[in-house]
């Protein structure tokens, strides 16, 4: 197939049909009804809109979803508003049949499923440019400016361009992705004028990558120094001090400039199809033969926002890495996964499982003024296998570790609070189970995809 061809097979894939859009449109019209008489009660509200991908007219099938932004006067205090929201939130969406939970970006909003359609019912401030209070203010005018910049032929091409980002595992600005988000990826089609071009741009770039479709400023050093260190710079055409792309993490960026060089090499529908498949038993485990893995199984003890679970989970994560590194241990890739709602886990593969025995340990150059310290502070210590003797100007000794098993060692470093984890997370870390067999993690049916998808270690288009 040649390029265009894919292109048009995944546009009537994930290109809504007019009886769609209008349904969803018809669900949208009903929420917003409702939020509006129910906002009838709360003061400090000015209006309702609809915004986000389907008020654009971007909106991706198979990622329905209703964006519902409530406006207040810019008098209202800002935790005011958050427990207006909240309420009003809540009290609509399950009025309409929904199950409504709070979120966080931000700061916090609600959102439910109503008739397969995520819906989310968030607030912001009615102020004009550049007074802005907070992050969503701007929400409002990104609607207007894309329904004012883009035809129905590039509101295509922004449809192909997320459903191509979601395909490689790129899309969503969310702690879990730190990718794309929708509103990046339709400035990414209105600056290189349409998909095709877009991803021929992005095969070739090379960070740091600046964006100014507005024209704000004269000069790239301009823009660096007003956003070090920041590898993909795309200002935000309604706000000329916001980067649009500051949550894409170095990973995606890349991910994503690879993925546009093999698409172009052998163009094919599944970059756009979310590779996710449960893989059978026997070849998840013929993929751990000689290769260590660690990993950590934890319930939750109380529910939680995803982004402030998943950043808890990162930060663990981390915790982790560094804890097993600062004993020795030579870690390769680590990933996390949850619910959202009760089961986590958090995984790391390993050079090995096990610790010489035996380990030389550097003590201080002779001219030190503690050297005699350190030599009567060795010649009492039990571990003590050799030494100390001198290489260079400094002192070694080889000394006997107690314990060399990682399993063993990171559960005392848990228990002895001697990991950096997420406040939130470690009484829960420290009740979960240690695993260093993936096929005794196998038994849970849920986490066989995420283990297939970390075993292959390989985005799913390849």
């Amino acid at each position: 197939m040649t390029i265009d061809d894919v292109i048009q097979e995944a546009l009537k894939i994930y290109k809504p049909t007019l009886r769609e859009e209008e349904a969803l449109l018809e669900i949208a019209d009903k929420i917003i009804s409702e939020v509006g008489r129910e906002s009838s009660g709360y003061s400090g509200i000015l209006k309702t809109s609809l915004e986000g991908s389907l008020a654009k007219r971007t909106w991706v099938r198979g990622r329905e979803e209703v964006d519902v932004f409530v406006h207040f006067y810019p008098t209202i205090p800002h935790d005011e508003m958050e427990s207006k929201i909240i309420d009003l939130g809540f009290k609509v969406l399950e009025k309409l049949g929904g199950k409504p939970r709070l979120m966080y970006a931000d700061h916090p909003y609600v959102e439910s499923r109503l008739e397969n359609v995520v819906v989310n019912i968030v607030a912001c401030y009615s102020v004009e440019p550049p007074n802005w209070i907070s992050a969503t203010d701007r929400t409002p005018y990104h609607t207007r400016y894309i329904l004012e910049k883009m035809d129905q032929s590039l509101r295509d091409d922004a449809r192909l361009m997320k459903a191509f980002m979601i395909g490689c595992n790129v899309y969503g600005a969310e702690i879990k992705i730190r990718g794309f988000s929708g509103y990046l990826a339709e400035l990414l089609i209105l600056n290189y004028n349409g998909f095709k071009n877009a991803l021929e741009a992005i095969s070739n770039w090379r960070p740091p990558i600046i964006i100014d479709i507005e024209g704000y400023y004269n000069s790239y050093s301009e823009v660096l120094s007003l956003f070090p260190k920041q590898s993909l710079i795309v200002i935000d055409p309604v706000d000329k001090f916001r980067n649009v792309a500051s949550a894409v993490s170095e990973e995606r960026l890349y991910e994503l400039i690879l993925a546009s060089k093999l698409f172009l090499r052998s163009p094919s529908l599944k970059f756009f199809k979310v590779g996710r498949h449960l893989p059978k038993r026997s070849n998840l485990e013929k993929k751990t033969r000689n290769r260590n893995f660690i990993a950590v199984f934890f319930r939750l003890s109380k529910s939680k926002p995803p982004d402030i679970l998943w950043g808890e989970i990162k930060k663990s994560e981390q915790g982790i890495k560094r804890s097993l590194e600062k004993n020795g241990f030579r870690i390769y890739r680590t990933a996390s996964w949850t619910d959202e709602e009760k089961n986590c886990l958090i995984i790391l593969e390993l050079e090995y499982s096990m610790l010489p025995r035996i380990i030389i340990h550097e003590g201080p150059p002779v001219t030190h003024p503690n050297v005699l310290e350190f030599i009567d502070e060795w010649s009492r210590r039990e571990e003590k296998v050799a030494g100390p003797w001198i290489s260079g100007s400094r002192l070694y000794v080889l000394k006997k570790k107690q314990l060399i098993d990682v399993k063993k060692i990171l559960k005392r470093d848990i228990e002895e609070g001697r990991v950096a984890l997420a406040k939130g997370l470690a009484e829960d870390i420290k009740n979960g189970r240690i695993f260093t067999s993936i096929e005794r993690l196998m038994k849970y049916k849920q986490l066989s995809v995420f283990l297939g998808e970390f075993l292959d270690g390989k985005p799913p288009y390849l």
